[in-house]
């Protein structure tokens, strides 16, 4: 009966230490497509390092209005953003085209690289 008891432990301490180690590789996979997706269709605007470029594209990197709007990024790269938005104190308003060509999934690992590496909000990434 003992046995039977350690192995049943056993089993599952080892399903759920997959199932974790599977997450954490999953999501690593993500943020690194993630990473190569926003070089391909948002590096050119907001640059590489998220710094946005002078009064003309917003910075992504330590930006207030995406720590206030976490959800809406997805939104934004799909379909855009026209009107005047303040970001950091600073007010932009020339349109964001949205990026129509990438699936939903796409989409998803662009804005949770950004929230990930530009906004240290961990507790948003995609799974």
């Amino acid at each position: 009966m003992k046995k039977s008891r350690i192995l049943l432990c056993l089993f599952c301490f080892i399903f759920i230490a997959s199932c974790i180690e599977n997450q954490f590789q999953n999501a690593t996979v993500n943020l690194a497509s993630g990473y190569q997706l926003y070089e391909k269709n948002c590096s050119n605007c907001h640059q590489t390092d998220g710094s946005g470029l002078a009064k003309l594209y917003p910075p992504l990197l330590n930006a207030d209005y995406i720590k206030n709007n976490p959800t809406a990024i997805d939104s934004i790269i799909k379909y855009g953003q026209k009107g005047s938005i303040i970001v950091n104190g600073i007010e932009y308003n020339i349109p964001m085209p949205g990026v129509k060509n990438l699936s939903d999934f796409e989409i998803k690992q662009i804005a949770s690289y950004v929230l990930i590496k530009f906004n240290k909000l961990d507790s948003l990434l995609i799974q």
